[in-house]
């Protein structure tokens, strides 16, 4: 990775592995839908990624239609309307950042959840009230995180070269500083972006850190497990990105980096072709 002066973070997903604060999110939900049994057996199988919907998907909220490689699908997977070319025209406006409409693309496991309350029929307030619980939750110091072994001694060592470090989340200040915290993260950024109103508010942040840090923009790495959310308006800017895709999503990725782990990171950085 040679050049790169600054390095700016996503948050859920991405500094952090563990997932089971989605059981807590999806009990507050399931108690909001008609059918409880229901809800978490849909859960239960998207996590464990045998249901038809999967991340790098979509979802339509008015139709309860899935959209993948295979074409338009119902929500338990039946085939209404066979061949990918759908599929592609979605996945080509999230690359050029184009208003989906009523379909919703399913970045991480988050908007996983979102689609699941729209399809169960969740109120909007249950599905509001749920998620700022469940963050609560995340606050609590009897709640642990699952870290990255590594991670933290990384952002020192870049701190140390001189390397900028931010960290941009679409996620309230409160819940996320206490998350950080937890991460033994605290006071290793030089700017923390709460609610910073991911893809569209982006790359306009990215352009101030910019200018403010004095680098260029393609001085800069993304680093993020959301593709609409922080890769395709990174890139767009002229920034080398780093997708973190566990998931394995189902379409074409362009970025820079496309790994399953943030340990890569570490290992690209290190490599002999990165002239630091």
């Amino acid at each position: 990775m040679p050049d790169i002066r600054m390095i700016v973070y996503d948050l859920d997903g991405t500094l952090y592995r563990d997932r089971r604060h989605f059981r807590r999110y999806c009990e507050l939900l399931a108690a909001g839908a008609p059918r409880l049994r229901a809800f978490e057996r849909d859960w239960e199988e998207i996590e464990e990624e045998r249901h038809p919907l999967r991340v790098g998907m979509f979802f339509n909220g008015r139709t309860g239609q899935i959209c993948g490689p295979k074409g338009l699908m119902t929500w338990e997977g039946e085939v209404v309307q066979a061949g990918s070319a759908f599929y592609d025209d979605l996945v080509n406006d999230v690359e050029q950042e184009r208003d989906l409409g009523d379909w919703l693309y399913i970045g991480d496991l988050w908007w996983s959840m979102i689609a699941l309350a729209a399809w169960h029929r969740v109120p909007p307030e249950r599905l509001r009230e749920s998620f700022l619980a469940t963050r609560a939750y995340m606050m609590e110091d009897t709640v642990p995180l699952r870290t990255v072994p590594g991670l933290r001694e990384f952002i020192q060592a870049r701190n140390r070269e001189g390397v900028v470090q931010i960290l941009a989340t679409n996620s309230p200040e409160p819940d996320s500083w206490a998350i950080i915290g937890k991460l033994g993260l605290k006071g290793l950024f030089q700017v923390c972006s709460f609610v910073t109103g991911k893809p569209a508010g982006l790359l306009p942040r990215l352009r101030e850190w910019a200018a403010k840090f004095g680098v260029s923009l393609d001085e800069v790495l993304m680093v993020g497990d959301n593709y609409r959310n922080d890769v395709v308006p990174a890139r767009r800017g002229g920034c080398r990105t780093f997708f973190l895709d566990p998931h394995r999503v189902p379409h074409p990725v362009h970025a820079t980096y496309h790994e399953r782990r943030i340990e890569s990171l570490f290992v690209h950085w290190n490599s002999p072709q990165n002239s630091r």
